[in-house]
């Protein structure tokens, strides 16, 4: 049972985010965010190891 109201709540909240575009784009423009700070703190990291 608790699985199911598990599933009910992100299959709403995923279709309530879907159907309003300014929370869709919002949702595109977050994860774009993490990930342009997940790669420029990465690319840091690597940089530092590969100097001296």
């Amino acid at each position: 049972m608790a699985k199911k109201k598990n599933y009910q709540f992100w299959c709403w909240l995923i279709l309530t985010v879907a159907r309003t575009k300014k929370l869709y784009a919002l949702a595109w423009g977050i994860i774009l965010l993490l990930l342009v700070a997940c790669l420029k703190t990465e690319f840091i990291n690597i940089l530092r190891s590969l100097l001296p």
